[in-house]
C-alpha cells in the first residue's frame, strides 16, 4: 500500500485478518462478502458498539465458527470494509497534484459510487483513514497559504486551522452523501479545494 496510507492508517486495521490458507479460496472470499453486506445492513439500523457476533451471523446466514474462521470480531470486520476502500483510494493518492480540483474528482467519483459504505464509516468513525486518505494530501498546501495568510509560525495553531478545515470538508462530503450526491464529484472537489486554497482569506 501506499506509504501514505501506511502512516494515516490505524494498526487496528491489520487485525482480524483472514486464516492462512483461506485468503484466495473463492468460498472464504464469498464468506467475507457476505459479513462485510451483513455488517453495512446493520450499521444502518445500529451503531457498531451495539452489533453482536450473533446478530452478524444472523443477517449473514453463516454460523459463530465460520465467522471467527474470518474475523476476530466485529471491529475486525468493520476495518476490513474501511480497509477496502482505502485501498481503492489508495490507487488514485499519489497522482499529480497540479490541479488539486481535478485530483480530488476521481476520488469523490470513488466516493459516490459506494455512498453507502462510506457514509456509515464517516459516520461510525471520528478520525476515519478513508477521509485522511483523500484530505490528507491537501494538508501541507493549506498549512502553507495559512502561514502567509495570518503571519503565524507556530506549528500548533497552524495545525488548528487545517482541523477546522478538514472538519469543514468531512461535513461537506457527508453532507453531499445524505442529500444524495445530486452534485457531480467535481463541484464538490471545487467547493473543498476553494476552501482550503482560496488566494486570500476572508476580510
Amino acid at each position: 500500500m501506499l506509504s501514505l496510507i501506511k502512516q494515516i492508517t490505524p494498526n487496528c486495521l491489520k487485525e482480524g485478518n483472514p486464516m492462512v490458507g483461506t485468503k484466495n479460496n473463492r468460498r472464504a472470499q464469498a464468506t467475507e462478502r457476505q459479513l462485510k453486506d451483513a455488517m453495512l445492513a446493520l450499521l444502518a439500523e445500529m451503531p457498531l458498539q451495539k452489533i453482536s457476533v450473533a446478530a452478524l451471523c444472523r443477517e449473514a446466514d453463516i454460523n459463530r465458527g465460520t465467522f471467527y474462521t474470518h474475523y476476530q470480531d466485529t471491529q475486525a470486520l468493520f476495518n476490513a470494509i474501511e480497509l477496502d476502500l482505502v485501498d481503492q483510494v489508495g490507487a488514485l493518492v499519489n497522482r499529480p497534484r497540479t490541479d488539486m480540483a481535478a485530483w480530488l474528482t476521481p476520488i469523490l467519483t470513488l466516493v459516490r459510487e459506494n455512498a453507502a459504505a462510506t457514509e456509515i464509516i464517516i459516520r461510525n468513525l471520528t478520525a476515519s483513514p478513508l477521509l485522511l486518505a483523500v484530505l490528507n494530501p491537501l494538508r501541507e498546501e493549506s498549512l502553507a497559504r495559512y502561514r502567509k495568510w495570518y503571519h503565524e509560525t507556530d506549528p500548533a495553531l497552524l495545525e488548528y486551522y487545517f482541523t477546522f478545515y478538514l472538519n469543514g470538508a468531512v461535513q461537506v462530503i457527508t453532507s453531499w452523501l445524505k442529500s444524495g450526491a445530486r452534485e457531480s464529484p467535481a463541484a464538490i472537489a471545487k467547493v473543498i479545494v476553494r476552501a482550503a486554497l482560496r488566494d486570500e482569506p476572508f476580510g
